[in-house]
């Protein structure tokens, strides 16, 4: 349902992504509710959802707070759950398309007004009480309290550019640095030439990220080479440790990864020995191998440790475009954790990714956006 006659509302959202139709559902479910309009740039809603999970929609996860609360609510517009490695929750029809038509046929029984295609500008506090909204090509709108779930600025694509850091700080609230998380990593020019015959290669493997030889963090997963850098859900999650600086290009940053995981270096060298270094391919894969032995030569004590300790230079990440999500944003410290209302702005209210956390992949990104439009959308 489409409103455009100008009228005043008791409440408006911005955004109509994850957090916030989980908040218009729950805003038009309460007893006694106001009149609500929720605002979209584009021309649907959820346009974000149908590239998470590759298009599987990880929709939460087991160890994720606030999970049952996620799932009662889904529950309530007949999505139902699958749980596969890890926690990771998928909706069981496996389809992403299948949540973002659950959520709009919630809101059309719940009779939400929504007003597609029009990208709200600037937000501007009323000197009473209430806040007045302008847009790009049309006329203003006034409602007494506002959610700004505009999402972060990764996958502009999807209509995502940032714009609620700017309402938040328009209206006296700080924003942390942001970066493009849970993203690929690039190569240092150096190593783009050195691995440059690895493009493809996928691998199970445990990596380190070292800065100026000082571990930062670890993780463990697929890791994949490509021709810029290197991609997989592993490197995603390191991604989202790394400091601003980095992204700068500052520090000597590096990625140690162990090709072998779960074997002995030692182990590794017997195994060769006593297999004429057949073990690699076994292991490593074909290029992989070809590499460590053009680097190493046939010593077997440095090919073992090679494996375990293959470390690459990184100059910094993919931009936002690749981006799954932003990493910094709203400081949550300024945030009313049990209703999703400013501490500093009376009846201005936060969900999603417009806020600060961010989380490693796996659902807990987009349970945290379910599960703050579900209170901000109980509490507007």
């Amino acid at each position: 349902m489409t409103k455009d006659n100008g009228e005043n509302y008791d409440a408006a959202i911005i955004g109509g992504g994850a957090a916030g139709m989980a908040a218009a559902v729950t805003y038009q479910r309460r007893k006694s509710h106001g009149s609500l309009l929720l605002i979209e740039a584009n021309d649907i809603c959820g346009k974000k959802l149908f590239a998470t999970g590759n298009g599987r929609c990880n929709i939460s996860n087991l160890s994720a707070d606030d999970y049952y609360i996620v799932k009662k609510f889904f529950g309530s517009v007949g999505v139902l759950f699958r749980v596969e490695e890890g926690g990771r929750v998928y909706p069981m029809s496996g389809q992403a398309a299948s949540v973002q038509s659950a959520l709009l046929n919630a809101m059309e029984r719940e009779n939400a007004e929504i007003l597609y295609g029009a990208r709200v500008t600037k937000v501007e506090q009323k000197q009473e009480t209430g806040f007045k909204l302008y847009f790009e090509d049309r006329g203003p709108i006034e409602a007494n309290h506002i959610l700004i779930a505009t999402g972060g600025k990764a996958g502009p694509q999807f209509g995502c550019f940032g714009d609620g850091y700017t309402f938040a700080r328009d209206l006296g609230h700080s924003v942390e640095s942001i970066r493009p998380a849970l993203v690929s990593l690039v190569y240092t020019e150096d190593e783009k030439e050195r691995l440059s015959g690895l493009a493809g290669v996928r691998i199970k493997a445990q990596a380190e990220l070292l800065i100026d030889g000082r571990r930062v963090d670890a993780s463990a997963g697929e890791l994949q080479f490509t021709d810029y850098g290197l991609s997989g859900i592993m490197v995603f999650d390191i991604s989202s440790m790394m400091p601003k600086s980095i992204i700068e290009g500052k520090p000597r940053t590096e990625i140690s990864i162990d090709l072998a995981p779960g074997e002995e270096e030692d182990a590794l060298e017997d195994l060769m020995i006593e297999n004429d270094g057949f073990w690699l391919e076994g292991v490593v894969g074909k290029k992989l191998s070809e590499l460590l032995v053009r680097e190493c030569g046939e010593n077997p004590s440095d090919i073992a440790s090679l494996a375990k300790n293959f470390t690459v230079a990184v100059s910094g990440t993919k931009g936002w475009k690749e981006a799954q999500v932003t990493l910094g944003g709203v400081r949550i410290s300024e945030i009313n954790d049990d209703t999703g209302e400013s501490l500093h702005c009376k009846g201005l209210f936060f969900a999603g990714e417009a806020l600060e956390p961010s989380f490693i992949c796996g659902g807990y990104n987009l349970n945290f956006a379910w599960a703050t439009g579900i209170r901000a959308g109980s509490n507007l």
